[in-house]
């Protein structure tokens, strides 16, 4: 309840559509009704023509019935009995037609809400996973962050969408119904809810084992997504070293375990169903068999009110069912939702917005003293009691085996990581008290891998620096020798690069 309340909570802000929303649920469920409620009318004109119009009832809880039909026989008698049929069927076509009519408007209502919501949600996902740390993703795969995104979102707003509305109309309605039955026959109603425990049980046990298996099936999608991203990454080397095979069976061992994960999820989805339709079936059977003596008998309900009560049992089961099926849609949702609430409840780096004057001088040099270092999550120390000083102005080369902490020391100067102990200087400034954006303002980082974005020459350039002029991108470039190639490109600065630059 605690995680779906919290995913409810990305639609408080569009509550005035909620509230319209309901109002036209409870519209359109006041037409079903009457709609129904004219409809066993319609069955009493057909085969007892001849109204039996009786003196007007008083109107009181224990003869509501009676009343009720007395105030409809009023609205739909008339000079003779085609005129009769003729006003019922009106009627039920236009309850119909009016219940269809605020159908058509709720579901532009709810279609808003899903599409805001949506968005919201992405939006949100999106900002913390760039608000968390460069060890957050050195610990993760890419590719299960893609797949939070994408995926999981998706199944956290069909699990609020898909429900919502159902959940605000299938309760009304079996209110309604509920009601109807009581006004027709109080003893038969309660014989009929005696079995709504068993319901219950039903709808509680399934939903435990979907949302069980829908989580197993969200992390076997992750895996298989981080596969495809890291092949299609790496396909040079793919291609380099003739490894085709090997990753086709590695991608379809990892396809084939998400489609039996997913089938079971399935199967335990739409049991509900058929369980849930079969135990209303025999419930009505029963009342049926009971029910139809005693109207051949002359006991109990006359042939309308039975035609009745039957026509909104009936039509009670339907909402049961889609709400056994809302549970399980539920349960889908929330082991989504437990996922990406995993990723936005992870600790962000105190990363704000640049302020200039946060920017630390830069006037002597760098000095590691003492720098100790331990990855999160390992015992074996990285770094050991490392000191040294560079000079500004000064170039300098870490030389060393892989795995000697040439990496690591890079990595703890614009704090991606923090360090055990010791301390490292700009000037005589530790950067542990340095304002984390105004810090890393002072790097440019050229990294051994390429990281470019498919995007123009000019805007990679001058990627993080608010509102570059085109002489300072030039200044840029010819300076880092590249000016001469770019200005043999077909758009000079303005020419797409593509991902990573391969074009």
């Amino acid at each position: 309840m605690k995680i779906y309340l919290r995913m409810l909570g990305y639609m408080k802000p569009y509550i005035y559509l909620i509230i319209g929303a309901g109002l036209l649920s409870l519209f359109i469920v006041m037409a079903e009704s009457l709609s129904l409620w004219f409809a066993g009318t319609l069955i009493r004109t057909l085969f007892i023509p001849e109204p039996d119009m009786h003196a007007k009832p008083v109107f009181a809880l224990a003869h509501i019935n009676e009343w009720l039909k007395y105030q409809t026989g009023v609205l739909v008698t008339k000079g003779n009995v085609f005129d009769s049929l003729k006003a019922v069927c009106l009627m039920v076509f236009g309850m119909f037609f009016l219940k269809n009519i605020l159908t058509y408007f709720k579901s532009l209502v709810i279609a808003k809400i899903n599409f805001n919501v949506m968005r919201d949600l992405r939006d949100a996902v999106f900002a913390s996973a760039l608000m968390l740390p460069v060890s957050y993703y050195d610990r993760n795969r890419s590719g299960n962050i893609v797949s939070l995104i994408l995926n999981d979102i998706s199944a956290v707003n069909s699990a609020m969408m898909n429900t919502f509305d159902k959940l605000f109309i299938d309760p009304l309605r079996i209110v309604f119904f509920v009601t109807t039955l009581f006004i027709l026959s109080p003893k038969m109603t309660l014989t009929v809810l005696v079995t709504y425990p068993v319901f219950g049980v039903i709808i509680v046990f399934i939903g435990k084992t979907v949302r069980r298996r829908s989580r197993r099936m969200w992390e076997k999608f992750e895996d298989l997504t981080s596969r495809l991203h890291e092949t299609v990454n790496c396909i040079r080397a793919v291609k380099m070293f003739n490894t085709g095979e090997p990753e086709i069976k590695r991608f379809k061992d990892e396809n084939e375990k998400l489609t039996r994960i997913s089938f079971r999820t399935t199967a335990s989805v739409v049991i509900s169903s058929p369980l849930t339709e079969t135990l209303g079936v025999l419930v009505t059977v029963i009342l049926l068999w009971v029910g139809g003596r005693e109207v051949l008998a002359g006991k109990g309900l006359d042939a309308e009110d039975f035609i009745r009560f039957l026509t909104f049992l009936f039509m009670m089961f339907q909402p049961l069912k889609s709400l056994g099926q809302v549970n399980n849609t539920i349960q889908y949702g929330l082991a989504a939702a437990g996922r990406v609430f995993g990723l936005t409840d992870t600790k962000p780096e105190p990363l704000i917005s640049l302020v200039k004057e946060a920017v630390p001088r830069f006037d002597q040099g760098i000095r590691f003293s003492n720098v100790r270092f331990t990855y999160p999550g390992c015992d074996e120390e990285v770094l050991h009691d490392i000191s040294f000083a560079i000079p500004k102005g000064k170039v300098v080369a870490l030389v060393g085996t892989s795995g000697s902490g040439k990496s690591t020391i890079l990595d703890l100067l614009p704090r991606f990581y923090e360090i055990s102990s010791g301390d490292i200087l700009i000037d005589q400034t530790s950067t542990r008290s340095c304002d984390l954006a105004g810090l890393r303002q002072l790097f440019g980082i050229v990294a051994q891998e390429t990281v470019l974005f498919n995007d123009t020459v000019y805007n990679n350039i001058a990627y993080g620096v608010q509102d570059a002029s085109e002489d300072k991108v030039i200044e840029a470039a010819k300076a880092a020798n590249a000016w001469d190639f770019i200005e043999r490109a077909p758009q000079g600065l303005k020419t797409l690069i593509g991902e990573r630059g391969v074009m």
